[in-house]
This record gives C-alpha cells, sequence and structure tokens, in this order.
C-alpha cells in the first residue's frame, strides 16, 4: 500500500490529486471491493506512517518594502563583527 500512496491519485485513475480519507477509500473500494470509512482510512495513513499535508495556498506575491512599513517593531540590523 505505501508504494500506491507515493503515487498520486490520478495515477490510479482517481480524480483528487492528494491522497485523503475519502480518496484513498474509494480506490480500497474499487481494488478489493471493500468498503471503508474515510476515518478508518484515515487510521491507515497514521499507521502506515503517512500525514496529511495540505499545500498552502497562494497569497498574492507581496512587496517587501511596504510589509517593512508596516511592521509594528523596526528590523535590528546587526552590527559588523570584527
Amino acid at each position: 500500500m505505501d508504494r500506491v500512496l507515493r503515487q498520486t491519485p490520478r495515477d490510479l485513475g482517481l480524480t483528487g490529486t492528494l491522497w485523503d480519507g475519502k480518496t484513498l477509500s474509494a480506490w480500497i473500494e474499487r481494488r478489493f471491493q471493500v468498503r471503508l470509512r474515510v476515518r478508518q482510512c484515515q487510521r491507515l495513513f497514521r499507521q502506515r506512517g503517512f500525514r496529511l499535508r495540505k499545500p498552502r495556498p497562494l497569497m498574492a506575491h507581496a512587496d517587501p518594502e511596504r510589509q517593512q512599513t508596516h511592521k509594528k517593531t523596526p528590523s535590528i540590523k546587526r552590527r559588523p563583527e570584527g
């Protein structure tokens, strides 16, 4: 099963791009004709040493100079060593 989870669901003919309990449940039902609920599949992930990693949403590209003007504390510049 680890080998399967290292692939994307799309590689196996499923619609999702990331593995989660619902996607794993659908794959198990399709492959083995056994129905497992989402929570059971989440437990399988944990037992196999996998964890759910969702990508963070992309925000608009921030302007670092503009961000600096809104910070509450000024940045501390390091003194030159020597």
